[in-house]
C-alpha cells in the first residue's frame, strides 16, 4: 500500500490506479512513468543480419528484378504483406505478392506455391509472419534459382532454413516479442534509411503494425505498447484509405478508435476472408489508392464476416455434440473432430472450447487424405511444447505457447487425443487451477465517475498482457435492469454508497439477484461517447452476490466464565480513579486526518497487515460481516474482532502480532492497551477516536494511518460514547430487570450483567453499573464471584449524581463529545 500511495502522489495520480500499477510490476515511481511513457524503441539494425538483408533487396529494387512477399493469411500476415509491397512499390520496384489459401495450400510455404512464384519469373522472395521452419521449402526456392529471404517471429524448429533469416528471438533483438508485421515494419524502417527517406514515413505504417500486433495477440509491454499506441493515433487520421473503408464498414468513428478495436471489430473482418475465402483482399484493401474501390473491399470483407460467424455457430454446436459422444469428455485436453468442418473458423470454436471447459482445446476438419485442426492453449500450459511431444503423430505442425495449428491423419486422432492428455498433465498436473477474475484495484461508488475513468486511459493500450483494468466495487446494487441487442446484452445501473453510475453487460441479462440485494461488482470502466455526451461506463464482467447478514456472521465468544467473574471483580473492588482532563482545545491529531480514498477492502486486499479502530468493536464487527465479511477480499487471512469483554487471550494474540491478518478492535481498548496497533502494518481509523489518548495511541504504531470517516462516522460514534458513559438508559433497564427478579446469582445474574447479545456489556462496565447502584444505595450485593448474589433493596427514587462512579462516567461522556464535536469542526 506504501508504493500506491507513493506512486499517487509523486505521479499525481488517482489511488485505483496506482495500485492498478503496483499490483502489475511497476512499483516505483521510474517503472511507472516508464509504462504510462510507453516509448521503449529499438534500432532495426538491432536485428543480426539487417545489413545483409536491406542490400539483397536494395540490389534486387536496382537490378529491377522482381520481388515476391510471400504472406500468411491471417491479419498479421495481411498486414505484413502490405507493409512491403507498399514500401517496395513507392521504390518503384516490381513487386507482387503471395498468400497461400488456408484450405487448399495450408499454412506458411510449400512446393507447388514456390514453383508457382519461381514460374512469375520472381527473384527474390521475402517471407512475412512465416517461413522460420520452411527448411525444405527454402531449400527448393534456392534450387529453382530463387533468393529467399525470411522473417518471422513463430517458434522456429530444431533445424533453421538455409538463407538470411530476421527473427526477434533468433537475431538477438533487444524485444522478443514482435508480431510479424512489426518485424516486417523494421525491415522497411531499414530500408527507408539506406535510402536516404524521411524517417518520418515510418510512422504511416504504424496503424498496420498496431493493427497485427493486437490481433496476434502479442502482449502488449515493451516496445509493442509504443507501437501500438503510435499506431493506435495513425489509425485515428484515417489517412490510409483502405483503413478509411475498414472503419466506415464496422461503423467505428475514427477518433473514438481504440487499441481493442484493432483486435475485436477490425482484426475478424480481415481474418473472415482468410477463413472462409483468400486473403488477398485485405492486402488489396491496405494498398487501395481509390475510395471506391476500398469501399467495395470493406463492404465484401463485412459480408464475409457474417458468413464466418454463421459457419462459427454451425462448427461449435457440431464440436459441442462431438464432445459429448467422447469416451471421456472431461479429459485434461480436448479433441474433436467432424467431416466437413470449415477449416476457417475451427480455431475460433477451439478458443471458445478452451475458456468454456478450461483445458486445451484441438478442433479437427476432416474429409481430406491429412486433416487439419487449430489447437488453443490455457493458462499455465505451453501447448507447442505439449504438441511437440505428440509430433510422431503428426503429419506437421507450428504455433507457440498459445496456439498452434496441426495436420493429422484422421486414424491418428484418437492416439492423439491420449497422447496429448498425458503431455498436458505432465505439464500442468490433472487439476490445474480454475483461472480467477484478477482484481486490479477496490474502489466506492463516489470513484466510479468520469475523472478515473479519463485517467485509466493513461494505462491504454490495452490488450494481451495489459488487460483493461479490473475494479471491485463491494456491496454495490444493481438496478433498473434493461435488455437490449434483440435480448442477449444488458443495460443497468450501478448503485454504491449513493451513487449511481450508468453500466453495460454482454452476453448476459440476468444477475441472480435482487434490486435490493448488496453484491461484489467486478467491472471495467471506460469513458463513453454517445450522442454528442462523454459519461463513464461500467462495463460488467461478474457478479459476486454478498450472503453475509447479522445472522449469518460468528459472533466472536466473550470471555470464559471464570475470566468473567475475574475482571468483573477487579473491577468492582478497585477504587475509583479522577477523571482524565480534557485537553482545551484538543483536536484530532495531524496524521488521523489521513488519506483520501484509502478504504479498508483496499487495505485488507493488499495483502499486509491490517488494524480496524472502531468506536463500537462488536457493532462494527457486525456491520462489516466479521470474517465472510472481510475474508472475501483476502482468501486465508486470519480475522480478529476485539471489543471490551473479548478473552484476554485474544487481546494477547492481536498485541503478538497477526502476521498479514487482519483485526477489528474498539478504541476503547487502547486506554488500558495503548501498545494494541504497534504490530500493524496499516491502521485505520474507521470511526474517529474520541479522546487524545486514543488519537495519540493510533499514531504511535509503525505503520500508516488512514482515516476513512465522514460525517455519519462521527455521529456513529457519538451514538457509542453516549451509550457506553451515558449510563442513565441502562442502569434503569437493568435496575427493572434484577427487582422482577428478586435475588439473583450464578448465570442468570452474568446474564443480566452482561446485556443483550448485540450490545454486549464487557465485566468492567457490568462492574461499573453494580458500584453505581449499590452507592445510591438501590441494590445490595454478597459474595464473590460466580456466587455473588445482587438484589434490590430499595425502590425510592435515587439521584444518580449521588455515585461517584456516575459522575465520572458522565464527565468522560462531556469529554468525548467535546472531542468527536472538534473532529466534526476539523472534518467540516
Amino acid at each position: 500500500m506504501e508504493e500506491a500511495l507513493s506512486l499517487a502522489r509523486e505521479l499525481d495520480l488517482k489511488l485505483p490506479v496506482a495500485t492498478a500499477l503496483v499490483r502489475r510490476g511497476h512499483r516505483s515511481p521510474a517503472e511507472a512513468r516508464a509504462f504510462l511513457a510507453a516509448d521503449e524503441t529499438h534500432d532495426p539494425s538491432s536485428f543480426e543480419g539487417m545489413d545483409e538483408v536491406v542490400d539483397l533487396v536494395t540490389a534486387a529494387i536496382d537490378g529491377g528484378r522482381r520481388i515476391t512477399v510471400y504472406g500468411d493469411f491471417d491479419v498479421d500476415g495481411v498486414a505484413s504483406t502490405s507493409i512491403l509491397v507498399g514500401l517496395f512499390r513507392h521504390l518503384g520496384a516490381d513487386a507482387d505478392w503471395f498468400i497461400p489459401d488456408r484450405i487448399a495450400d495450408g499454412y506458411g510455404l510449400n512446393d507447388e506455391a514456390i514453383r508457382t512464384i519461381a514460374g512469375r519469373g520472381t527473384d527474390l522472395v521475402i517471407t512475412v509472419d512465416c517461413g522460420v521452419t520452411a527448411v525444405s521449402e527454402v531449400a527448393l526456392a534456392r534450387e529453382l534459382g530463387m533468393r529467399i529471404v525470411v522473417t518471422d517471429h513463430h517458434q522456429p524448429g530444431p533445424e533453421l532454413p538455409d538463407c538470411p533469416i530476421l527473427h526477434p528471438e533468433i537475431c538477438g533483438y533487444p524485444f522478443k516479442q514482435l508480431c510479424g508485421a512489426a518485424v516486417a515494419w523494421k525491415l522497411a524502417s531499414a530500408i527507408r534509411r539506406e535510402r536516404g527517406l524521411d524517417p518520418a514515413l515510418d510512422v504511416a505504417d504504424l496503424d498496420l503494425v498496431a493493427l497485427a500486433t493486437v490481433a496476434d495477440v502479442m502482449p502488449l509491454i515493451g516496445e509493442n505498447r509504443r507501437l501500438v499506441k503510435e499506431g493506435v493515433r495513425v489509425a485515428r487520421r484515417a489517412e490510409r484509405i483502405g483503413m478509411r473503408a475498414l472503419l466506415d464498414d464496422a461503423r467505428v468513428t475514427p477518433a473514438r478508435l481504440t487499441s481493442e478495436d484493432f483486435g475485436f471489430r477490425l482484426g475478424p473482418r480481415i481474418n473472415a476472408a482468410g477463413r472462409m475465402y483468400r486473403a488477398d483482399a485485405g492486402v488489396e484493401l491496405f494498398l487501395a489508392d481509390s475510395a471506391e474501390r476500398a469501399a467495395e473491399i470493406g463492404e465484401e470483407l463485412g459480408r464475409a464476416n457474417l458468413d464466418r460467424r454463421r459457419v462459427e455457430r454451425e462448427v461449435e454446436n457440431e464440436a459441442e455434440a462431438a464432445r459429448r459422444e467422447l469416451e471421456d469428455p472431461e479429459a485434461p485436453a480436448l479433441v474433436v473432430a467432424g467431416e466437413g468442418w470449415h477449416p476457417g473458423v475451427v480455431g475460433i470454436v477451439a478458443s471458445r472450447l478452451a475458456r468454456k471447459y478450461e483445458v486445451p482445446a484441438v478442433v479437427i476438419a476432416t474429409g481430406d487424405e491429412v486433416a487439419r485442426g487449430s489447437a488453443r492453449s490455457v493458462p499455465g500450459l505451453d501447448l507447442h511444447r505439449a504438441i511437440m511431444e505428440c509430433a510422431d503423430l503428426l503429419e506437421g505442425f507450428g504455433g507457440h505457447k498459445a496456439a498452434a495449428g496441426i495436420q493429422i491423419r484422421p486414424e491418428r486422432i484418437e492416439p492423439f487425443r491420449r497422447a496429448l492428455a498425458a503431455a498436458v498433465v505432465d505439464q500442468i498436473g490433472l487439476d490445474p487451477p480454475s483461472p480467477k477474475l484478477p482484481v486490479d484495484a477496490i474502489v466506492g461508488g463516489e470513484e466510479v465517475g468520469l475523472p478515473l475513468a479519463e485517467e485509466i486511459e493513461k494505462l491504454e493500450p490495452f490488450g494481451q498482457g495489459n488487460r483493461p483494468l479490473t475494479l471491485l466495487v463491494p456491496g454495490a446494487r444493481i438496478c433498473d435492469v434493461r435488455e437490449i441487442g434483440e435480448g442477449k446484452h444488458a443495460r443497468f445501473s450501478l448503485n454504491s454508497g449513493g451513487h449511481r453510475a450508468a453500466g453495460i453487460c454482454f452476453g448476459r441479462t440476468s444477475f441472480g439477484v435482487g434490486e435490493d440485494d448488496p453484491v461484489d461488482v467486478a467491472a471495467e470502466l471506460s469513458v463513453n461517447h454517445w450522442n454528442g455526451s462523454v459519461e463513464p461506463q461500467v462495463r460488467l464482467e461478474e457478479v459476486f452476490p454478498v450472503r453475509i447478514t447479522s445472522e449469518g456472521v460468528r459472533n466472536l465468544d466473550g470471555c470464559a466464565e471464570d475470566e468473567w467473574w475475574r475482571r468483573f471483580e477487579y473491577a468492582h473492588e478497585a477504587p475509583p480513579s479522577t477523571p482524565v482532563p480534557a485537553v482545551p482545545g484538543t483536536r484530532t491529531p495531524a496524521g488521523v486526518a489521513g488519506l483520501p480514498g484509502v478504504r479498508i477492502a483496499d487495505l485488507i486486499s493488499s495483502g499486509e497487515s491490517v488494524a480496524i479502530g472502531t468506536a463500537d468493536g462488536h457493532r462494527r464487527w457486525l456491520d462489516l460481516g466479521g470474517e465472510p465479511g472481510l475474508g472475501r477480499f483476502r482468501e486465508g487471512a486470519e480475522i480478529l474482532g476485539l471489543w471490551p469483554g473479548s478473552p484476554e487471550a485474544a487481546v494477547e494474540r492481536a498485541r503478538a502480532g497477526m502476521g498479514s491478518g487482519v483485526l477489528v478492535f474498539d478504541l476503547e481498548m487502547l486506554e488500558a492497551q495503548p501498545d494494541l496497533v504497534a504490530p500493524f502494518s496499516q491502521v485505520v481509523a474507521l470511526d474517529p477516536p474520541y479522546s487524545a489518548q486514543q488519537a495519540e495511541s493510533l499514531k504511535a504504531g509503525k505503520g500508516l494511518l488512514h482515516a476513512v470517516q465522514g460525517a455519519a462516522e462521527i455521529e456513529f460514534a457519538e451514538k457509542a460514547v453516549a451509550h457506553r458513559f451515558d449510563l442513565t438508559a441502562q442502569l434503569r433497564d437493568l435496575f427493572l430487570k434484577l427487582r422482577d427478579a428478586d435475588q439473583v446469582r450464578g448465570e442468570l445474574l452474568r446474564s443480566l450483567l452482561s446485556g443483550p447479545s448485540e450490545t454486549p456489556r464487557s465485566p468492567e462496565l457490568a462492574a461499573r453499573m453494580v458500584r453505581i447502584l449499590q452507592e445510591v444505595d438501590l441494590v445490595q450485593s454478597e459474595g464473590r464471584g460466580d456466587a455473588r448474589t445482587l438484589g434490590v433493596v430499595s425502590s425510592e427514587k435515587v439521584e444518580l449524581e449521588d455515585s461517584p462512579v456516575f459522575v465520572r462516567s458522565r464527565t468522560l461522556c462531556k469529554e468525548h463529545l467535546e472531542f468527536l464535536k472538534q473532529s466534526k469542526r476539523s472534518t467540516s
